[in-house]
């Protein structure tokens, strides 16, 4: 549900990169934007200036930061370690800094030590997420990790012990097809009408959340965007199955009238 893909897009579209650092990580300082901060790093890396500016410009920046915050995330919510980037992360970092390199054929420096600095500027980037309880505070964790880690296989379980019911109680192999389907289509169309408010829902939650909303808003916005998705499946197949029904009952009564 929450991953390194979804949480690019949405860095991407909010801008996250000069929004002020202490916002972001739920300090209590006055500091600087995620962007300068990141610059700063750098240049402490010893990184070039124009390199640091070629790498917070591309595209790329935004799929590192994705990695970077759906690590923190979870370093958040299932209490691991402190966060790493991923070896992809990594390696497009070293791609970026490189092809800079190329590009500005008047900075005097080998690939290697460039490099070597990149690495040192990762460690120093991972390590500005502060400790885990200064960050959440009272934040309902349990709650959201009980969302994050759902399983599917319950609710399909539970679903299938439904249908046994009602073939049971109703005696009939295709009658529970029309309430299977009915119950699909009404569930489906609910899940499509709350995946519909997202601003609702967000201005809901963050009026009531003083802490870490830049966690809580992108999981808002990806799982009512999954809601909304899963309602527009779940109202089609509610739909096919009432046609099942149909198609079969009309089947059923013919043969009784042909008797």
């Amino acid at each position: 549900m929450l991953n390194k893909e979804n949480l690019s897009n949405y860095i991407k579209s909010s801008n996250i990169l000069n929004i002020d650092i202490n916002v972001i990580f739920n300090l209590e300082e006055s500091g600087m934007t995620l962007k300068e901060k990141i610059y700063n790093l750098g240049i402490e890396s010893n990184i070039p200036e124009k390199i640091m500016e070629d790498i917070l410009k591309s595209e790329e920046i935004n799929i590192i930061l994705g990695d970077f915050f759906n690590e923190t995330i979870y370093y958040l919510i299932d209490e691991r370690e402190k966060p790493q980037l991923s070896n992809d992360a990594v390696t497009k970092m070293l791609d970026l800094a490189c092809a800079s390199l190329e590009d500005h054929i008047n900075i005097m420096m080998s690939e290697d030590d460039l490099k070597s600095y990149v690495l040192d500027f990762e460690e120093k980037l991972m390590d500005i997420v502060p400790e885990r309880q200064v960050m959440i505070g009272v934040l309902p964790v349990s709650i959201i990790k009980s969302l994050l880690n759902f399983n599917t296989i319950y609710l399909v379980a539970l679903i299938f012990v439904i249908l046994i019911l009602l073939v049971i109680f109703l005696w009939s192999f295709y009658k529970p097809i029309k309430y299977f389907g009915t119950c699909l289509l009404i569930n489906g169309i609910i899940f499509v009408i709350l995946g519909s408010l997202n601003n609702f829902f967000s201005q809901l939650v963050l009026s009531q959340v003083e802490r870490l909303k830049f966690v809580i808003s992108p999981f808002i916005t990806i799982i009512l965007t999954i809601w909304f998705k899963c309602g527009v499946l779940i109202s089609f197949t509610g739909v096919f199955i009432i046609i099942f029904y149909i198609v079969i009952n009309r089947i059923v009564i013919n043969n009784n009238k042909t008797r």
